[in-house]
Protein backbone atom coordinates (compact mmCIF):
# COMPACT_ATOMS: atom_id res chain seq x y z
CA UNK A 1 0.00 0.00 0.00
CA UNK A 2 1.71 3.05 -1.08
CA UNK A 3 0.56 6.03 1.53
CA UNK A 4 0.58 10.09 -0.08
CA UNK A 5 3.28 11.80 2.51
CA UNK A 6 2.07 14.71 4.27
CA UNK A 7 3.13 18.36 3.45
CA UNK A 8 5.26 17.85 6.91
CA UNK A 9 6.57 14.67 5.38
CA UNK A 10 8.28 16.31 2.24
CA UNK A 11 9.19 19.71 4.18
CA UNK A 12 11.54 17.43 7.02
CA UNK A 13 12.66 14.80 4.04
CA UNK A 14 13.79 18.12 1.89
CA UNK A 15 15.36 19.55 4.94
CA UNK A 16 17.17 16.10 5.55
CA UNK A 17 18.61 16.38 1.82
CA UNK A 18 19.49 19.87 2.00
CA UNK A 19 21.76 19.07 5.34
CA UNK A 20 23.28 16.27 4.04
CA UNK A 21 24.07 18.20 0.41
CA UNK A 22 25.87 20.90 2.87
CA UNK A 23 27.18 18.40 5.00
CA UNK A 24 28.81 16.35 1.52
CA UNK A 25 29.95 20.16 0.08
CA UNK A 26 31.72 21.02 3.41
CA UNK A 27 33.27 17.62 3.89
CA UNK A 28 34.77 18.09 0.32
CA UNK A 29 35.81 21.63 0.64
CA UNK A 30 37.53 20.76 4.26
CA UNK A 31 39.08 17.88 2.04
CA UNK A 32 40.59 20.54 -0.64
CA UNK A 33 41.65 23.08 2.15
CA UNK A 34 44.12 19.81 3.44
CA UNK A 35 45.12 18.95 0.49
CA UNK A 36 46.22 22.20 -0.33
CA UNK A 37 48.90 22.41 2.60
CA UNK A 38 50.19 19.45 1.85
CA UNK A 39 50.96 19.84 -1.70
CA UNK A 40 52.65 22.92 -0.50
CA UNK A 41 55.21 20.74 1.86
CA UNK A 42 56.96 20.05 -1.19
CA UNK A 43 60.61 21.35 -0.69
CA UNK A 44 60.35 22.57 -4.88
CA UNK A 45 57.31 24.54 -4.02
CA UNK A 46 58.00 26.93 -1.31
CA UNK A 47 59.10 29.87 -3.46
CA UNK A 48 62.07 32.53 -1.40
CA UNK A 49 60.91 35.65 -1.13
CA UNK A 50 63.34 38.64 -0.25
CA UNK A 51 61.70 41.52 2.24
CA UNK A 52 62.50 44.82 2.38
CA UNK A 53 61.63 48.18 3.58
CA UNK A 54 60.83 50.57 0.97
CA UNK A 55 60.03 54.64 1.36
CA UNK A 56 58.59 55.92 -1.27
CA UNK A 57 59.91 59.57 -0.19
CA UNK A 58 63.66 58.23 -0.49
CA UNK A 59 65.45 56.92 -3.47
CA UNK A 60 65.62 53.04 -3.58
CA UNK A 61 68.65 51.34 -1.75
CA UNK A 62 70.54 49.02 -2.44
CA UNK A 63 71.07 46.29 0.23
CA UNK A 64 74.92 46.08 1.41
CA UNK A 65 74.06 42.94 3.66
CA UNK A 66 72.90 40.36 1.21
Amino acid sequence: MNRKKTPFQKHREEEEAKKKRAEDETARLYAEFVESFQANDEPSSKPSVRGGLINANEKLKADSEG
